[in-house]
């Protein structure tokens, strides 16, 4: 018996000194008992600052009123912020350095596409949670790579789809003509426009494909204008959508609304001024993904906040942008609980649909689903006064699939 007990008790205290060997689970990097390390990044310098900067002070707000409120499940947020100068090399490194010299929890930031696409393999290698800022180019989240989240202001084919949807439900077109451009962005653009034409019964009698650095639209706007469609829309970059507008009221089509994308009126302002003649606006509209004019009554809670917390600086269009995306991140974090690991991270993140109140539609994500955004509203704009049109207009997610 005595042999059983000894025998018994060089067992435990050998169980007990491999438990003490043993070594401990790796923290999760950029999580403490305390705090979030979140890395935030976006053009901050640069001729595309414009982009990002604001986006960014908007999402630095955000985690700050959520820390205010006592942080994520007793972890406080904090962020470390790069800037990416919207170039694919420069984003790279700035990934790579938040990811592995920092040891943020996740990445978050971005401002264009093609810098957030340069950086996917590296997170998809590495599974760190990628959530861009206000990058929305399909490159980035279609096809659906895991780790990566975005669009949170809508991918090209929401452009597209959600246009043509306004052209013939809004505007009663029924002859549509489309100049986009010749690039991924237009493809993308036409594809969802032309099965939405498709599907709701239109005819497309003219498609124009320009060159982004076109600096003559004569011959396409002569070859619309003797399609003799009821409405035309375009999808064209900031100053080819000035050559458009300037010709086609040139050509006297002004009779026919002329609809143009979000990305050729980055700000109405500026675009009213390089066209230089209000004439060419009477009959224009643009649309947006946000849910009320830029300085709407819906935009002014968050117009107010930022000035509460940036009082020596003026937000610039672009700023609720940043919003949305710091948002989904905050209500990821509060899904998964206190047991957060990346990967718990990147399921929730799957799970939201949630209204931001900034955005014209709800944030939503799936298992398939890495575009967030899918809905714009429209403005008719005649250079000088701005009018909310009826309505908001949805991509299905399928058409031009």
């Amino acid at each position: 018996m005595m042999k059983c007990k000894t025998l018994r008790g060089a067992l435990f205290g050998a169980a007990a000194l491999l438990a003490a060997a043993a070594p401990a689970r790796a923290a999760e990097p950029g999580v403490t008992d305390s705090e979030i390390l979140i890395g935030l990044f976006a053009p901050m310098s640069g001729p595309l600052a414009a982009f990002g900067f604001d986006p960014l002070q908007a999402a630095k707000m955000w985690y700050e009123e959520v820390n205010k409120k006592g942080g994520i499940h007793g972890r406080k947020i904090r962020v470390i912020t790069e800037d990416d100068k919207c170039t694919p090399t420069e984003a790279v490194a700035v990934v790579k350095k938040l990811a592995t010299v920092d040891k943020t929890f996740i990445v978050h930031g971005g401002s264009c596409t093609a810098a957030a696409v340069a950086a996917q393999e590296f997170v998809t290698r590495e599974k760190i949670p990628f959530v861009m800022l206000n990058a929305a180019g399909d490159g980035a989240v279609i096809p659906p790579t895991r780790y990566v989240f975005g669009a949170f202001g809508g991918t090209q084919r929401t452009v597209g789809a959600t246009i043509m949807e306004f052209a013939i439900k809004e505007l009663k077109g029924k002859k549509i003509a489309f100049i986009a451009h010749d690039d991924d962005f237009g493809n993308s653009n036409w594809s969802t426009a032309k099965a939405v034409a498709e599907r709701m019964g239109a005819q497309v009698v003219a498609v124009e494909r320009i060159p982004p650095r076109i600096n003559d639209v004569t011959a396409p706007l002569l070859k619309v204008r003797a399609a003799n469609p009821d409405v035309i829309i375009s999808t064209a970059y900031p100053a080819p959508a000035v050559l458009i507008a300037q010709k086609y009221a040139e050509y006297g089509m002004t009779k026919i609304p002329l609809v143009q994308a979000v990305q050729g009126v980055p700000i109405p302002a500026v675009f009213a001024k390089n066209v230089g003649n209000n004439a060419a606006l009477v009959n224009f509209y643009y649309g947006s993904p946000l849910n009320d004019l830029t300085d709407g009554p819906k935009q002014q809670k968050w117009i107010q906040l930022y000035k509460q917390y940036y009082p020596d600086r003026t937000p610039g269009a672009f700023m609720t942008y940043g919003l949305p995306s710091a948002m989904a991140i905050t209500m990821a974090l509060e899904k998964v609980g206190k047991d957060l690991t990346r990967e718990k991270f990147v399921d929730a993140m799957e799970t939201l649909d949630f209204d931001t109140g900034v955005l014209a539609g709800p944030i939503a994500f799936a298992k398939d689903r890495r575009d967030g955004h899918r809905a714009s509203i429209f403005i008719k704009f005649d250079g000088k006064t701005h009018k909310l049109m009826p309505g908001t207009y949805f991509w299905n997610g399928k058409d031009g699939m």
